[in-house]
């Protein structure tokens, strides 16, 4: 099925110089280079010895070197690249390839100097209003986040769903697709607009057409359910801020005046006094030497940087070197005559950056060979893999990604210039191609299941959310790292990428006439949820029993105000006992 150059020569015989190229797209912050790719390398090794001690021989790891060569001639730029060589042995099954090579998209220096820790503080406290803005807009607008809806509540479905419950979630996305080119016929572009159309539309039958409607409506409510979902969210974190710094802004303004009324000192030889202009000073301090600032810089501010789509924004100049560098290495390993297979993997806002270069190859192969965009400049047929890790690529299309326009030209012209999962290199003549493997963790708030790339076509095509959970306790910044040390996680990266698992192009046809089982090649959808929800409750209550006892206490209704509070505190200390028991238990899926 694959469209990638064979590995065998005309007498069968495999060419013992081809190899699988692994691309990896390292995550937000101040990462070093070959850091996050020798992690990768070294947990796989780990695993698979771990593995031969227990007595399941899946395969080692030799050999592994670094290397260096010089950039692929047809780049038309002189320079050179580097890579992680590394040898299979022993695997259990014959692979494709058994040498292999580990490239890295190292992006963390473009972005160095787009970092504002205030900008991004005041981008944060804007964002609660976010959700009123999406519920006001018409029903036209944000089509990939409507649609994301849909494919969410599709993927939950179709596991159970009949034939005809399946047909009319493809039906109900094509006729929205459809009614975002009728804006003459209806210009509000509403809902009701919208279930008028579907009423209307000729090829709609009548029993159908009462079905897609109450799916739509369906849809809708699970639409408004998750924007108040949203909203809670983010004012409960935005009040939680607000608590935060407003207790440590009062707490530096008692302890000022404690020390100035100690008298030590003379307050005319002291460089401060006890005002808000101190205060500000010591916070501002305090924050650095707590790393506060260096979070929002190096790790919120990446995602602001590389999520600036107005090319009128200088920020913008960095999210294009960092394509361009993305491009670059990409071009390179797919030039390669002696790389047969490729597998992208990425990790927390690298999954973004490798997302968009794809869909960025697939666009220049579109220019110079419409016909086939798989293949143009670089050959797209040998990426069989796409496999994230903490993924934010649904939270980046909420918050920065989503547009509205006055234009509704615009509007198409973007859509159809950018891609979708159900496009190249994702698809291919209409059939999956491209499996991508997203594994999200409930505790890791940047994580979660990817449903914004969805196709405007069909479900066909779509991300395989695969759940893991690394502790117990929701601990946001262990589980956003926990997925290099999950067993589930690693063995599905070794398989994928030394033994070729879980890949569309290797199914066979299982008899005349019939399809290739697609549905059989999903992983998805992992371990079960719900498991710390509790602890997620208790957090999301403090913030408002805080606020609750501080307004029944200047209401005078001390009672009632200590209750409150004595909830709040209980809710700590039960969080506590959760955070040092999850501590003590360790990851629950270690390699």
């Amino acid at each position: 099925m694959s469209t990638s150059t064979d590995t065998t020569s005309q007498a069968g015989q495999r060419n013992p110089a081809s190899y699988t190229a692994v691309v990896y797209f390292h995550g937000m912050g101040s990462q070093r280079r070959y850091e996050e790719t020798s992690h990768l390398v070294d947990q796989i090794d780990r695993h698979l010895g771990n593995r031969a001690r227990a007595g399941d021989q899946q395969g080692q790891i030799r050999g592994i070197k670094a290397r260096i060569e010089p950039l692929h001639p047809k780049l038309g730029e002189p320079g050179t690249i580097s890579y992680v060589k590394a040898r299979l042995l022993d695997p259990p099954i014959e692979p494709d390839n058994r040498s292999l090579r580990f490239y890295e998209v190292y992006w963390a220096p473009i972005m160095a100097e787009q970092k504002s820790p205030w900008g991004v503080l005041k981008w944060i406290f804007r964002q609660p209003f976010r959700p009123l803005d999406t519920l006001n807009s018409p029903w036209r607008e944000r089509q990939r986040l409507r649609r994301a809806v849909l494919a969410a509540m599709f993927e939950g479905e179709h596991a159970t769903a009949t034939p005809e419950q399946k047909q009319d979630y493809r039906d109900l996305l094509e006729l929205y697709d459809d009614f975002d080119r009728e804006d003459q016929r209806f210009p509000a572009g509403s809902f009701d607009d919208f279930l008028a159309f579907v009423r209307e539309h000729p090829s709609v039958a009548p029993d159908a057409g009462v079905r897609l409607q109450l799916l739509a409506r369906r849809w809708q409510s699970q639409y408004r359910q998750d924007e108040v979902r949203n909203a809670v969210l983010l004012a409960t974190m935005a009040l939680a801020l607000l608590l935060l710094g407003g207790g440590a802004l009062l707490g530096i303004f008692v302890a000022l005046k404690a020390v100035l009324g100690l008298e030590l000192v003379p307050q005319s030889a002291l460089p401060f006094a006890a005002d808000w202009k101190s205060v500000l000073a010591v916070a501002g301090f305090l924050a650095a030497a707590l790393g506060l600032t260096r979070f929002l810089s190096d790790y919120m501010g990446d995602v602001q940087a590389w999520a600036t789509y107005e090319e009128t924004d200088a920020k913008h100049m960095a999210r294009s070197k960092v394509l361009d560098r993305s491009l670059e290495v990409l071009s390179h390993v797919l030039l390669d005559d002696a790389c047969t297979r490729v597998a992208v993997v990425a990790h927390s806002l690298g999954t973004s950056v490798a997302h968009d270069a794809l869909l960025a190859l697939s666009r220049r192969n579109r220019a110079y060979n419409p016909a086939d965009p798989m293949t143009g400049m670089v050959d797209l047929g040998k990426i069989e893999h796409f496999v994230t890790m903490g993924s934010p690529i649904d939270k980046i299309e909420y918050f920065f990604e989503s547009y509205v326009s006055n234009s509704h030209r615009y509007k198409r012209v973007v859509e159809d210039l950018r891609g979708d999962i159900g496009t190249e290199p994702f698809k291919h003549n209409t059939k999956p191609f491209i499996h991508w493997i997203n594994f999200w963790d409930e505790g890791d708030p940047i994580s979660g299941p990817l449903h914004s790339p969805a196709s405007a076509k069909d479900f066909a095509q779509r991300v395989d959310n695969i759940h893991v959970a690394s502790y117990r306790f929701p601990m946001p910044a262990a589980s956003h790292a926990g997925y290099f040390h999950h067993r589930t996680v690693i063995d599905c990266l070794y398989r994928v990428i030394g033994l070729r698992a879980a890949s569309f192009q290797t199914l066979t046809l299982p008899g005349p006439k019939q399809q290739y089982p697609y549905e059989s090649v999903y992983l998805g959808p992992g371990e079960r949820l719900g498991a710390r929800m509790p602890f997620m409750v208790m957090a999301l209550a403090i913030p408002w029993l805080a606020l609750l006892a501080i307004v029944l206490g200047l209401l005078g209704a001390a009672q009632l105000a200590f209750a409150a509070g004595g909830l709040g505190v209980t809710f700590l200390v039960l969080l506590a006992i959760g955070l040092i028991a999850s501590r003590a238990k360790g990851h629950l899926m270690p390699i």
